[in-house]
């Protein structure tokens, strides 16, 4: 009998729902998660049923509940919060799992770091490299030699076209393609629509097509 992994949710907003529903999706396949919970830092919502699944509490349920055996899953969208709540998590000895949605074919030759949620229809083609703690969502295509920095964010139907680079922390809006070659730096936000055709800076906010930096921290 394959093993079942007891899996919790850090999130329970709509995100936290959409893994959710990818996690099912799993199990209709083969049964592969047992999903204890969700986490979240609302108090109101402990002891609260979020699709038939139970609010535990925040993150002192993990301090109160040591169990080697649990694996987390962060189902949080700002790459910020997610990278700061991992963080935390990870001071306490959690353990992260990445949840894949059955439809997605993963090449031998794609590594995918821990902690990732990939959702349906997205697809790859060969050796291109996730970090760990990256959220990709519907109907994605990422193709050869894309690299993906740790805690990046990719919505519904972003294209990342041949070794294109998503440095640590990018969010993406939807449906952005990034062109052959191109970089977007760290922590760097790309507005939904836009297409990248040159090289983006860190800490910047650009839109547009040609995409376009029209802010950036100093």
């Amino acid at each position: 009998m394959d093993e079942v992994t007891k899996l919790v949710i850090v999130g329970a907003g709509g995100l936290g729902r959409e893994v959710l529903a990818t996690i099912r999706a799993c199990n209709a396949v083969r049964k592969e998660w047992n999903v204890l919970g969700f986490l979240d830092s609302n108090q109101r919502l402990t002891g609260s049923l979020i699709g038939g699944v139970v609010v535990l509490g925040g993150d002192n349920w993990c301090q109160e509940n040591k169990d080697e055996s649990v694996r987390f899953v962060c189902a949080i969208g700002s790459p910020r919060a997610r990278s700061t709540v991992v963080e935390k998590l990870s001071t306490m000895n959690c353990k992260f799992a990445s949840v894949l949605h059955p439809d997605v074919r993963i090449p031998e030759s794609v590594q995918i770091g821990t902690g990732c949620v990939i959702m349906a229809g997205t697809q790859f083609t060969t050796d291109a490299r996730i970090g760990s703690h990256v959220v990709v969502y519907l109907n994605c295509s990422i193709t050869h030699d894309v690299s993906i920095g740790d805690f990046c964010l990719i919505p519904s139907g972003c294209n990342l076209s041949g070794a294109s680079v998503l440095e640590t922390g990018v969010e993406l809006g939807t449906g952005v393609s990034v062109l052959p070659c191109r970089r977007v730096g760290a922590w760097t936000t790309i507005g939904a629509g836009s297409v990248v055709t040159e090289d983006i800076p860190a800490d910047s906010t650009a839109v547009g097509t040609p995409c376009r930096v029209i802010k950036q921290k100093r």
